[in-house]
């Protein structure tokens, strides 16, 4: 309750991003805000800007992260077999962006293609469970299997308010801004409960605003 975002639990986690491209950068800087051991980006795509990381991994927390970049599938491919070397249970997360489109790249044969995609959900899924760490990726075109092979999915959307997350047993709740907090009714009745509950369910979902000092 009272939460934007959700805590990132071990496992592989499948964020959708389209509808919202910087949920990425936003949920790996709030859960690198609560941890302190490193953390693995396996870039592909330039997505890890440094800019930006840093915009949302404030003051130290974005120096816990190592980046290793990857141009082509078989780069990419020897990052992910390499990883299990270098994460340990002090691991906090590793993050892996557009898990499938360098493997969609011309310079891979489609066979060889499927097998390492195959291989690199494998290994990020095993990875995840020996060292109980979470692992975040997103995908480009593949979504569908990235999303099937995934333990579990996070759903991004822009809205008025703020970034919208959505997931097992989770949902964002208040919207936190320069300009305040912005709740919702759900917030409201988590915390206070409900007197009608059948007709607080068939009113649609309207926000308050709460400026800051008052």
């Amino acid at each position: 309750m009272g939460a934007q975002f959700p805590t990132l639990d071990a496992g592989v986690t499948f964020l959708d991003d389209r509808d919202a491209p910087a949920a990425l950068y936003r949920l790996v800087g709030d859960h690198l805000a609560g941890t302190e051991g490193p953390a693995y980006w396996l870039d592909a795509r330039n997505a890890a800007v440094p800019g930006v990381i840093r915009r949302h991994a404030v003051g130290r927390t974005a120096a816990t992260l190592r980046v290793a970049r990857a141009f082509t599938g078989y780069q990419h491919y020897e990052l992910v077999r390499g990883l299990p070397q270098r994460v340990s249970p002090r691991t906090t997360l590793v993050v892996a962006p557009n898990l499938d489109a360098l493997y969609a790249e011309d310079d891979v044969p489609d066979q060889e293609a499927e097998t390492m995609l195959e291989a690199t959900l494998a290994i990020l899924k095993e990875l995840a469970d020996a060292v109980d760490c979470p692992v975040l990726v997103t995908a480009e075109s593949d979504s569908e299997r990235v999303r099937a092979a995934a333990d579990r999915t996070l759903d991004a959307t822009e809205t008025r308010a703020g970034l919208r997350v959505d997931g097992p047993a989770f949902g964002t709740d208040v919207y936190w801004g320069p300009w305040g907090y912005q709740t919702t009714i759900p917030y409201w009745v988590e915390l206070l409960g409900t007197a009608d509950g059948a007709r607080a369910a068939e009113e649609p979902l309207i926000a308050e605003t709460a400026i800051p000092g008052v």
